[in-house]
């Protein structure tokens, strides 16, 4: 994760002065360096992770941009919480959500449980990857993990 888009390309991918009128130019946004590297460490496994949701890499570069811009006007309050990462991946996974192709893994689990099997199996995660991407200790995404793989046992669907 920390091998993929460099900051300066993180920062690229966010940035929201692109199309706006030429005769105004954008104030810099200034942001925390810890902003910055939260999204530096996330992007892959964000884009990856809303890529394979909706089907279509060119949305889910999209969706992982939008997301963290988003996130952008909300680091102060994401800094407030238990865990950044977790109120970050809601955010994200409220925005998937949306635009989610449906699929029986989705409708028959909770979002953070499809998440978690998303990431794990999907997308090839280890727990500890996984975990910290949603925000939560490698043993909790790993009690997530396992619970949704309970609820999809026939014995359990009926």
């Amino acid at each position: 994760m920390r091998n993929s888009p460099c900051g300066r390309r993180a920062e690229a991918e966010l940035d929201d002065r692109r199309g706006r009128s030429r005769r105004t130019p954008p104030l810099p946004r200034r942001l925390p360096v810890s902003y910055s590297a939260f999204c530096r460490d996330q992007w892959a496994v964000y884009q990856s992770f809303s890529a394979v949701t909706v089907g279509s890499a060119g949305i889910g570069t999209t969706i992982a941009r939008a997301v963290l811009h988003d996130l952008g006007d909300r680091w102060e309050a994401a800094l407030c919480t238990y865990s950044p990462a977790a109120y970050a991946w809601n955010l994200l996974s409220r925005r998937v959500c949306e635009r989610r192709i449906e699929s029986g893994l989705h409708r028959l689990l909770d979002r953070n449980e499809a998440d978690a099997l998303v990431l794990r199996y999907k997308l090839g995660l280890s727990p500890l990857e996984a975990g910290h991407a949603m925000g939560m200790t490698p043993a909790n995404f790993e009690m997530l993990r396992h619970r949704a793989l309970l609820a999809l046992l026939p014995s359990r669907a009926r």
